[in-house]
C-alpha cells in the first residue's frame, strides 16, 4: 500500500511540474493589466511611396488596445500600425481575440525587422467582414513600398463590431490558422524561416484587439485525422 502511495505522489508530482512548465502565457490587453515593455511597435512601408511614414500607435482603451486610421491614410496606402511580441519559442501557438470596425485586424509570424522598426518581412493574415486571407509581407528597400503575396484566402462572413478569435499554431517548417469555428489552413512556405516573435497588425480601419494567449502545446493539427 505504500509503495503505491509512493508512486501515486511521484506521479502527481510529475504532473504538476508538467503543468507549470506548460503553463498559457496570457496577455489582457485591458487598461493596466499588460507590460507595455515587452512588446515593440514598428512600422510597415504602405504599398505605393509615401514622403514620409506617419508615426502610428496602437492606442489603450478601457478593456482593449485600439488602431485606427482616417479616410485619406487608407487612400494614400499608409495605414498600418504593428506590435511585435517574442514568445521565446520557436515553436508554439497563439490566440489572438479581437473585434473588427470597419478595418482588417491581423496578426503575424516569425517577422524580420530592419534596424529603425521597419517591417522587411512576414508572415501575415488580416480578417475582413467577407473574408481571411494570409499573405507574405516584404519590403522593398530602394521604393520603400511593401508588397503583399498572396498565399490563401478563405470565403466566410465574420460579422463586424463583434468579438473572433484567430488562431495560429507555427514550427520550423511553417504555421496553421483557424478563425472561429472555420477548417484549418496549412502553409508550408518555400524559404520559410521561423523565429520566435509574432504580433498583433491593425490596418484600414477601427480595430480592437482583447487579448493574446500563447501555449506551447498548440490545438491546431496539421494534418487531419479520423474520427473516433
Amino acid at each position: 500500500m505504500s509503495r503505491f502511495i509512493k508512486v501515486g505522489t511521484m506521479i502527481a508530482l510529475l504532473v504538476t511540474f508538467a503543468t507549470i512548465n506548460a503553463a498559457d502565457t496570457v496577455i489582457d490587453f485591458a487598461e493596466g493589466k499588460w507590460d507595455k515593455s515587452q512588446w515593440q511597435t514598428i512600422k510597415s512601408f504602405p504599398v505605393k511611396p509615401v514622403d514620409k511614414l506617419k508615426d502610428f500607435a496602437f492606442s489603450q482603451k478601457q478593456d482593449c488596445v485600439s488602431f485606427d486610421c482616417s479616410a485619406d491614410d487608407v487612400k494614400r496606402g499608409d495605414d498600418n500600425c504593428l506590435m511585435v511580441y517574442d514568445t521565446g519559442k520557436n515553436e508554439a501557438e497563439f490566440e489572438v481575440v479581437f473585434e473588427s470596425g470597419k478595418g482588417h485586424p491581423g496578426i503575424f509570424i516569425s517577422p524580420d525587422i530592419a534596424v529603425g522598426g521597419i517591417l522587411q518581412k512576414s508572415y501575415c493574415i488580416f480578417v475582413a467582414d467577407y473574408t481571411f486571407a494570409i499573405w507574405c509581407a516584404e519590403a522593398d528597400a530602394a521604393s520603400k513600398t511593401t508588397r503583399y503575396t498572396h498565399l490563401a484566402r478563405v470565403s466566410r462572413w465574420f460579422q463586424m463590431f463583434q468579438k473572433h478569435k484567430i488562431i495560429c499554431r507555427y514550427n520550423k517548417k511553417g504555421f496553421a490558422i483557424k478563425v472561429d469555428d472555420s477548417d484549418t489552413i496549412v502553409l508550408y512556405p518555400e524559404n520559410f524561416k521561423v523565429n520566435s516573435r509574432v504580433g498583433i497588425w491593425g490596418c484600414h480601419g477601427l480595430s480592437n484587439y482583447y487579448s493574446m494567449t500563447v501555449r506551447e502545446k498548440g490545438s491546431l493539427l496539421f494534418s487531419a485525422v479520423a474520427p473516433k
